[in-house]
């Protein structure tokens, strides 16, 4: 693995902590945590349900705010934005892919897959033409003009990817991109968003509770008791 130190810094977390409170109980979820990732390296991060995987995701993502510490994307403090701000951030360095795959269920794999472009104010004529382009990249040349109802799951998830990699961004963040997929389709899906990472030089970012998935990334985390051990 090359040094982190000879590569660009994409996204950092620093001392990040976070605490949930019911008005009786606080509850802390995040504690202390540490991350760097740096360009195109993949990271990722197990863990049991409920230590605190996905809400370091989301945080990660500015899609929810830590009770202490920062996270740092492309040398933007995200504490110190407001959401306009953080919302045009995330959609010009930032990938998110979930366990569901969310595709707008009227619209056709090549429109879904055109929608974070034009929510940037791209030519329809450039996100068309770029969306086809990263829709062929995942296998899904011949079907991007079916709807969502007419692929198959892994079809759907691959959908899913080539959205979430059409403006490409500095750093793709999955949260359990597999979970809803057999072991050959889970394969399949993780082998494409490697070899996407390797060739778009992007960052990868992906939480699972699959160990034998999690291995085959550069660098292995483990999340315990809200905080973040190095397993490799």
């Amino acid at each position: 693995m090359s040094n982190i130190s000879e590569k660009q810094m994409v996204l950092k977390c620093e001392n990040v902590g976070k605490d949930y409170n019911d008005g009786v109980l606080n509850v802390r979820v995040l504690n202390g945590l540490n991350l760097e990732v740096a360009q195109g390296q993949s990271v990722s991060i197990i863990g049991s349900s409920g230590s605190g995987k996905s809400t370091l995701l989301h945080i990660l993502g500015g899609l929810d705010k830590p009770s202490e510490g920062r996270v740092i994307l492309m040398d933007n403090d995200l504490g110190q934005l407001n959401q306009k701000q953080l919302g045009l951030l995330r959609n010009r360095y930032l990938g998110f892919v979930y366990q569901f795959h969310h595709l707008l269920p009227e619209f056709s794999a090549l429109e879904n897959v055109m929608m974070p472009m034009l929510i940037a104010k791209k030519p329809k004529a450039e996100a068309e033409a770029q969306a086809a382009e990263m829709l062929d990249k995942v296998g899904l040349k011949q079907r991007m003009l079916h709807r969502p109802s007419e692929l198959s799951g892994g079809e759907r998830q691959r959908a899913a990817i080539a959205r979430a990699l059409v403006m490409q961004p500095k750093c793709l963040l999955a949260d359990e991109p597999t979970g809803n997929l057999d072991r050959k389709n889970a394969q399949n899906i993780l082998d494409m968003m490697l070899d996407l990472k390797n060739e778009l030089g992007t960052s990868l970012v992906v939480v699972t509770h699959d160990d034998e998935l999690a291995c085959r990334f550069e660098r292995v985390m483990t999340m315990s008791d809200g905080r973040l051990l190095n397993k490799s």
